[in-house]
């Protein structure tokens, strides 16, 4: 080969197809699926037996780079650097991060080849040769890729059309690259000759691709200098180098394809056509083709006993026998904890398996059995990453008001604030408590990011009575002055946590005042507090639940006896008025008995979410003051019985109270996070799973957005998983503290 050459090898993807040896932490690349290695130890030790390439770089998901440097390290395999990112951005972007790494490591001429982690390359020479003839082209300045010859009509692979005209090196100009054909086109390329299978092979100088990238795609090539220059990279001992790129500058790279942003448009694509033995392994059926079959077209792996069987593929890694009688064309895939029976004909489809298994938070689509010990850490690591690097970040950033003050009342899907909605105080107040706990959790930046929020409410949102305004305009001007007592709860929940934070007298000083507003106006001769001035009905259990949370918190926080006092009038609340028969109810009447069974059926609703949320409230309380109240495990059985969906296993947002369900079912993203929360605070690891389960659950329906988890979320769902938010609601990072600190 010329000059010098650095294998990138691009190890991410998630290889649902190969369900149940692949699993969404545990992908097929990682996986041994023929031979004694990983698809990606294969590739690696492909490229060592070549003396003349440098060290592989390796691009990966952040989560798998520990289990990637110790395959690695285990089969000799000495590492140039691992590349983390910590969400998928697409080839393009990955490819840039990896160009930038050789050029400024290896210098301006060296090419690099980049390369899927995953493929099946058979006859080493021939691919050697091919790399070689694609490294010289790319030295001579282009951008060339290699092509296999097609020995049949295939439909699962993009192809590259070649100009006749030859370049050198054996190497070809690139007339077009073609999506996937039909069989009746795929059966015309092969009859034509000039058409190849797109291997995904790539030889490039890192300069090259740069300048073409920043032709091209401009915004991809700046954000992707700018993510690189924010990363953090460290020497191993070994000498190896670990790249950790940012969640917040590696996010705003646009999610693009190599193939879309530079070799369809680029004017210097070469193609070098290649004759060795090549799969992608992207399918069970892939998987199949590469290995030997017996006189009846099967395939096995395994103890397998078959009659009268015919082209059937059978891998059994569970230790036990497998038996199948009569059947022809069928995929049977056998682990310990999963086992997967498919038609030959439907092996496209499995991904779908995997899909549900993720929406219903099933362990057995996020790792194997085996695995299951790490579970809990897997999901304390990402807790920690996830809040600490990506979410908080974000909305430190992107939900502040620089404009006007204080922060955005929600921000739609794409990140971007929502100007023209008004701006609830309890939004403020809730984001000075979510600011202030990260910084007490060691988050350094929350002290800053506590001040938008906090200096809004205490210049613009004091009420002339004393007290909190309900809603202000975007710019700031009182929109409705109302004394709300939920917004009185949420005042001093957030008043609590930034004056243990700042230690300003000034916040105790309204603390005080917020709560003699509270027991000298808004209580309500009857008990309890009113739901606000001007007074309306029906009066409600919530902002009673909200004063009896914030009180606990003082407690906590501060040992304050007059909250201590508060929280115990709460209490007695609830089990002398709110909590009928067990199960507690929303609404009542002025007297705080309960509506009657002809009022509106709205009213008459049980929200899962607040038995869940009273009962981590009250497990809380008598940690704290030794009282209990047996109906704790009545609200949590009630919720775990009669709350969830059956379709999507998330809880509910309102079921009737003998348990019937809705006949239409949507469910927030709040609810689910208190049931979190209330299952990862008890001793019993049978709830913990169940917390860790419904924790996969909200990546999947709410957090995964376009793909990826990034600092933004869906506000609802359909009882089928479908998504009917359209806005990010800031209110709800509150609910997310809460259910991810009993993680950290």
């Amino acid at each position: 080969m010329t000059n010098t050459v650095v294998p990138a090898i691009l190890c991410g993807g998630s290889g649902t197809r190969l369900w149940p040896i692949s699993r969404t932490h545990e992908p097929k690349q990682l996986q041994v699926l023929f031979g004694e290695h990983s698809l990606l130890t294969h590739t690696a030790l492909r490229l060592k037996s070549d003396p003349s390439v440098q060290p592989p770089l390796i691009i990966c998901g952040s989560k798998y780079a520990d289990e990637v440097a110790r395959q690695l390290n285990e089969n000799g395999v000495t590492i140039g650097a691992i590349i983390e990112e910590p969400m998928g951005r697409d080839t393009a972007a990955a490819a840039a991060i990896a160009a930038r790494w050789v050029r400024d490591t290896h210098g301006e001429g060296a090419v690099m080849v980049l390369l899927p982690a995953d493929h099946f390359v058979g006859n080493l020479p021939a691919f050697h040769d091919a790399l070689s003839m694609a490294a010289q082209t790319a030295s001579r300045g282009y951008i060339s890729t290699i092509g296999i010859r097609p020995d049949r009509p295939e439909t699962g692979f993009g192809y590259i059309l070649r100009q006749d005209e030859s370049l050198g090196s054996g190497a070809f100009p690139v007339e077009r690259f073609v999506e996937k054909p039909n069989l009746e086109t795929a059966g015309r390329y092969m009859e034509h000759g000039g058409y190849h299978w797109n291997a995904g092979i790539f030889a490039l100088t890192g300069t090259l691709y740069l300048e073409e990238l920043a032709k091209f795609e401009p915004e991809i090539h700046a954000s992707a200098h700018a993510a690189y220059d924010d990363a953090e990279t460290q020497v191993l001992a070994d000498g190896s180098t670990r790249l950790r790129l940012k969640p917040e500058s590696f996010g705003r790279i646009p999610k693009k394809s190599i193939d879309y942003a530079v070799m369809e448009n680029t004017q210097v694509a070469a193609v070098v056509p290649a004759d060795f033995d090549w799969s992608d392994v992207g399918s069970w059926t892939a998987v199949r083709d590469l290995a030997p079959c017996d006189g009846a077209g099967n395939v096995l792996e395994g103890d397998v006993t078959l009659i009268n069987t015919r082209d059937c593929f059978v891998k059994s890694d569970a230790g036990r026998v497998v038996g199948m009688v009569g059947l022809e064309g069928v995929i049977v895939v056998d682990s310990p904890d999963a086992l997967l029976v498919c038609a030959n004909s439907a092996a496209q489809d499995i991904k779908k398996v995997h899909q549900n298994l993720v929406g219903r938070g099933h362990a057995a689509a996020v790792q194997h059995a085996s695995q299951e010990a790490t579970l809990e850490s897997r999901c304390r690591s990402w807790a920690r990453d996830w809040l600490f690097k990506t979410a908080l970040p974000f909305w430190a950033e992107h939900g502040e008001d620089r404009q006007f003050g204080g922060v955005h009342e929600a921000l739609d899907m794409t990140g971007n604030p929502i100007t023209h909605l008004p701006k609830r105080f309890r939004v403020q107040a809730r984001q000075v408590y979510s600011f202030s706990h990260a910084y007490t959790l060691g988050w350094d930046p929350g002290l800053e990011a506590l001040r938008a929020p906090l200096d809004f409410m205490l210049e613009k949102c004091r009420h002339p009575d004393g007290g909190w305004v309900h809603t202000l305009t975007p710019d700031g001007e009182i929109l409705d002055g109302a004394l709300d007592t939920y917004d009185q709860a949420f005042a001093l929940l957030g008043l609590g946590w930034a004056y243990k934070v700042t230690g300003e007298q000034e916040l105790l000083q309204a603390a005080r005042q917020t709560l003699r507003v509270l027991k000298q106006d808004l209580r309500h001769p009857g008990g309890g507090y009113l739901e606000g001035l001007p007074a309306r009905s029906p009066r409600r259990a919530n902002p009673h639940m909200h004063l009896f949370e914030c009180a606990l918190h003082w407690m906590e926080l501060h040992d304050d006896g007059e909250m201590a006092a508060l929280a115990d009038e709460i209490f007695e609340l609830y089990e002398g008025r709110f909590c009928i028969n067990g199960i507690l109810r929303e609404y009542f009447n002025d007297d705080l008995s309960p509506l009657s069974r002809n009022s509106d059926p709205a009213l008459l609703a049980v929200e899962p979410g607040h038995l869940l949320e009273w009962a981590f409230l009250l497990r809380k309380y008598a940690d704290l003051t030794g009282r209990n109240t047996e109906t704790v495990a009545t609200l949590e059985a009630f919720a775990d019985r009669f709350g969830m969906s059956h379709d999507t296993g998330l809880v509910m947002d309102q079921c009737a109270p003998d348990g019937r369900h809705p006949t239409r079912i949507t469910s927030r993203l709040w609810p689910q996070t208190e049931y979190i929360r209330l299952k990862l605070t008890q001793d019993d690891p049978v709830q913990q799973r169940k917390g860790y389960e419904m924790l996969e659950r909200v990546k999947a329906h709410y957090l995964d957005v376009n793909g990826e988890v990034g600092g933004i979320w869906a506000d609802q769902v359909d009882g089928q998983g479908n998504r009917l938010s359209s806005q990010a609601p800031a209110s709800t990072l509150y609910h997310l503290m809460g259910c991810l600190v009993p993680l950290l």
